[in-house]
């Protein structure tokens, strides 16, 4: 039996598998990468050598940096929008694929990557997921690099259903990730609240660096 956790972060995977959604996202990318967000100027601190993408969608931000990359891994929960990304992206070379399982950086290497970033998803997920990722990331990141995360700050109803909130946002500090992502060896370089939506400080943005060793 799935404990509570797990049964909450299938149950978000299954709110994705609409198609329809991905289509109006390819819409909305100004907020991510218009040149004066911090989205944007975070992002140009990042070390495009070897990135993951985590929570990648049908390849919507991936596809805004991917000329200029060394190496780019998409990551998934659903195979269907991993489909979604091999048919966008073809066989160029410099991407690769992986289905994870909502918590977890199965088969990457650990110490070996530059950068990592996710946007537009992790607001929606379970904090103790979230926290997860934080421990993965700093596994899978090579010392000095980087994180760029998009978190719920959403302290409203704890334990219940993210359908209840705001925006669907789920319960989340900005400062738990900030403290958790500390304890992991990983230093917040940038932070900041934003707002979404006529939504006051309901997302926050990190950007942490892993600590040399």
């Amino acid at each position: 039996m799935l404990d509570k956790t797990s049964q909450m972060r299938r149950a978000i995977a299954n709110d994705w598998l609409v198609p329809p959604y991905y289509e109006q996202a390819e819409n909305w990318l100004d907020p991510f990468w218009g040149e004066e967000t911090h989205f944007r100027r975070w992002f140009e601190m990042l070390d495009l050598t070897r990135v993951v993408e985590l929570a990648c969608g049908h390849g919507r931000h991936a596809a805004q940096c991917i000329g200029r990359v060394g190496e780019i891994t998409l990551v998934d929960v659903l195979q269907t929008n991993i489909d979604a990304c091999r048919e966008r992206f073809g066989a160029d070379p410099r991407v690769h694929y992986l289905v994870n399982n909502g918590n977890d950086l199965p088969g990457l290497e650990s110490g070996a990557y530059s950068a990592l970033f996710s946007y537009d998803a992790m607001l929606h997920f379970e904090l103790l997921d979230v926290l997860d990722y934080l421990r993965e990331t700093a596994r899978v990141l090579r010392p000095g690099g980087r994180a760029l995360l998009h978190v719920s700050n959403n302290l409203e109803n704890p334990g219940g259903h993210y359908h209840q909130n705001r925006l669907w946002r789920n319960f989340g500090s900005l400062d738990v990730v900030r403290h958790v992502a500390d304890r992991m060896g990983l230093r917040t370089l940038e932070h900041t609240t934003i707002d979404w939506e006529g939504q006051e400080a309901i997302d926050g943005l990190l950007l942490v660096e892993k600590a040399d060793q």
